[in-house]
Order: C-alpha cells, then structure tokens, then sequence
C-alpha cells in the first residue's frame, strides 16, 4: 500500500503536468487583427466646392500593451464635381486601446489622380487631370460597439504636388465617417 501511494505521487504531477500548464497560461490571447472599413467622405480640396466621396481600406494591426502598430492600405474616390480625386496607397498607423475605444495616428504615401472640371487650370496641364504623389497624415477614434464591429471618424490632411514649374501643391482635407469590421487571430498560448 506505501509503494502504490509512493508511486502514484510520483506519476501523478507527470501526468498533471500538461494540465497544470494550460492553467498557468492564458486559453486565449489576441495578437493580430486584420480589418476592412468603409467610410463616406466629405472632400474639401484646395480648389473648387467640397465633394462627396468614399473612402475603403484594410489594416494589419499587431498587439502590444501600449501601442499598437498597423500596415493600412486605403483607396479613396470622390464623385465628380469641380475636382474629382483618386488615391490609392498605404502606409502605418499606430492605435492605442482605452476600453471600447481606440484612437489613431497615421501617415500614408499614395498614387493619386486628380481631374479638374477646367482643363486649364494651372495643374491640369491642359488636359484637366494631374497625377501626383500624395503624402497624407491624420488620425480618428474607432469606438468598439460589438465584439468585432466599430464605428470610425477619421480626418487627413493631404499634400499634392501637381505641377513642379510653376509649383503648385494641393492639400486637400477629408473628413470621413464609416464602420470597420475586425477579422480577429487567436493564439491558443503565449
């Protein structure tokens, strides 16, 4: 009877062993999200009337304790009016989480075509559209209302060199409101 109690003290932390360390460890703990957003845009560019415009994109945000940074990648159209702008591009944004809300930083370089509704503007390089390459920063406020859906404002200030001799430069605003939706990936232990 002593060799059996003796023995099975010995097997059992073995045989416990897993066990004790899946209670030592969180079950589940969240390390990256990817999300998609919509968003629609009040465009305020440097010339002409504001615009309507819509505004998508995605983000990969990796988790940490005090920031957390993001690859986003964004495409932007607005509907034609005075001027009519296009951006495509990406860049990185950093959140930080306060309970159900998450406000943002971001800086983001695009692609972007701008048409004006007068060709002879002095950008419009008589043919009344311009590409340029578009430097971008701002930042917003998600507000978590489910599990994995949000609400979002977001404003960008942007910059458009769209003429070097003379030089012209744009910045438009955009001001946006949307929802985003967090496709979330779990790691069963850290």
């Amino acid at each position: 009877m002593r060799f059996a109690l003796s023995a099975s003290l010995l097997v059992l932390p073995v045989l416990l062993a897993n066990r004790m360390d899946a209670q030592a460890t969180a079950a589940r703990s969240r390390e990256a999200a990817v999300s998609a957003f919509g968003m629609f845009t009040h465009l305020t560019p440097d010339y002409g009337q504001s615009v309507k415009a819509f505004t998508a994109g995605g983000d990969y945000t990796r988790f940490y304790q005090a920031l957390s940074p993001s690859l986003e990648v964004r495409f932007k159209t607005s509907s034609m009016g005075t001027v009519s702008e296009r951006t495509f591009g990406g860049g990185i944004r950093v959140e930080r989480s306060f309970s159900y809300f998450r406000p943002y930083a971001d800086f983001l370089i695009s692609d972007g075509t701008i048409n004006f509704a007068q060709k002879y503007y002095i950008g419009a390089n008589g043919t009344g559209t311009n590409g340029s390459v578009v430097y971008s920063y701002g930042g917003g406020l998600d507000y978590d209302f489910a599990d994995q859906w949000a609400v979002r404002v977001d404003y960008q200030q942007e910059s458009w060199n769209v003429n070097k001799s003379p030089a012209v430069t744009l910045a438009p605003r955009a001001l946006s409101f949307g929802v985003l939706y967090r496709f979330r990936f779990h790691h069963p232990y850290q």
